[in-house]
């Protein structure tokens, strides 16, 4: 009996100085495909210059001098793969069509900024989204920040590539190459569509 209850004793020390088991700090990395997309809807409001040519075809009184308000609407699309061994850290290209022009180029995406943040029934993160591009008219730069999150958009949910959703808000600068006087600013709200209406209509089969 005395033997007995030394072994479990020498168990037991045993026991408590083996180290803890270390889970992994972010389970979903072990899952994680390479590349993640996404679609958007953007509209925003801001300034630009006056147009002094508009004011001399037109009878009503000229514009004030300097600048006036303008309205812009997009729909986009981009692809960013890992650029840091965490993932979150996210390089890749964008295109987006606003009116009748094509603008595009590269992007920078920083995720988890914070780690969590519960949105449109799922649970988050924040994203910090900065684009440069243009096309062979104008130049343009984009800073955005808000909510991102995965979303099974197409089954199996896991492949080499996610769909992402979200709703950020946005700070677009635009300019004429051959002309800098010819910009615009703006600022708004950018959502991915598919999503919002899922959302906005309470269509549980989506989920």
């Amino acid at each position: 009996m005395r033997r007995a209850l030394l072994l479990l004793v020498c168990l037991a020390g045993a026991a408590d100085a083996r180290p803890p088991v270390q889970l992994a700090e972010d389970p979903e990395s072990a899952h994680r495909p390479a590349l993640e997309w996404s679609t958007w809807f953007r509209l925003g409001f801001g300034m630009r210059p006056a147009d002094p040519d508009a004011a001399a075809r037109t009878t009503t009184p000229p514009p004030p001098a300097g600048q006036v308000t303008t309205w812009e609407a997009a729909l986009g699309i981009d692809l960013t793969g890992a650029l840091s061994g965490s993932g979150n850290i996210r390089i890749g290209p964008w295109l987006e069509v606003r009116g009748l022009s094509v603008v595009g180029g590269g992007e920078l995406v920083i995720q988890r900024v914070p780690k969590t943040i519960d949105m449109f029934l799922y649970e988050g993160q924040g994203v910090l989204v900065m684009r440069a591009g243009g096309n062979h008219e104008r130049a343009t730069g984009q800073l955005a920040y808000g909510y991102l999150a995965p979303w099974n958009l197409f089954r199996p949910d896991r492949g080499a590539a996610r769909y992402m959703i979200g709703v950020r808000f946005v700070a677009t600068y635009t300019r004429a190459i051959e002309d800098p006087r010819d910009w615009s600013a703006t600022i708004g709200l950018e959502t991915e569509p598919v999503g919002a209406l899922r959302f906005l209509l309470g269509i549980r089969s989506w989920y």
